[in-house]
C-alpha cells in the first residue's frame, strides 16, 4: 500500500485494504480510463502527482476523498468538471483551486474502493476521512475547510 494511503489503517482492516484497493493511475488524461471501474458502491481517493499539500500534522499529496453509489458513473463526472476546470484555468492563489483545480494544477492519481457486502459507502468514507483528520489534522483541501483539532 502506498505511503500517502496509510491514514486508512486506522479505522479499516489493512487485510481489506489491500484486498480491496484498486489504482486507476491519472485517470484525467483519457475518455476510456473510467471503463475499467465497476458502476458499483466504494470511495475513491485522489492524491496530488506532484505536490504534498501543508497539514496541521503532517503533509500529505491526499486532496479529496469521496463515495458514490455507482463509482465509474461519479469518476466520469469527475473528468468532465476537470476538463472544463482545465480549460478555463488561470494560476491563482492556491487556497482558490477547487478540487478539479487541484487535479489541473498538480495532477492526479486515483484509487478507489468497492463496497461488497452489507458494507455501506458513507459509513466506509467517513472511516477514511476520520482517518485522515486524526493522522493529519484537518480534511483534505479539496474536500472543504474544518476547524483543526488540538
Amino acid at each position: 500500500m502506498k505511503r500517502e494511503l496509510q491514514f486508512l489503517t486506522s479505522y479499516i482492516s489493512k487485510t481489506i485494504i489491500e484486498s480491496k484497493l484498486e489504482f486507476i493511475g491519472d485517470a484525467f488524461e483519457s475518455d476510456d480510463s473510467f471503463d475499467e471501474v465497476p458502476n458499483e458502491p466504494g470511495i475513491y481517493i485522489m492524491v496530488a502527482k506532484s505536490r504534498n499539500f501543508v497539514y496541521p500534522q503532517k503533509d500529505s499529496p491526499v486532496f479529496y476523498i469521496g463515495t458514490s453509489c455507482q463509482l465509474r458513473r461519479r469518476l466520469k463526472t469527475h473528468l468532465k468538471h476537470f476538463k472544463e476546470a482545465k480549460d478555463s484555468f488561470k494560476f491563482q492563489n492556491f487556497w482558490l483551486y477547487s478540487r478539479y483545480n487541484y487535479a489541473v494544477a498538480f495532477g492526479a492519481d486515483i484509487y478507489y474502493m468497492r463496497i461488497t457486502g452489507r458494507e455501506n459507502e458513507k459509513a466506509l468514507e467517513s472511516k477514511a476521512i476520520e482517518g485522515f483528520y486524526d493522522k493529519y489534522g484537518a480534511l483534505p483541501v479539496g474536500n472543504g475547510a474544518f476547524s483543526f483539532r488540538k
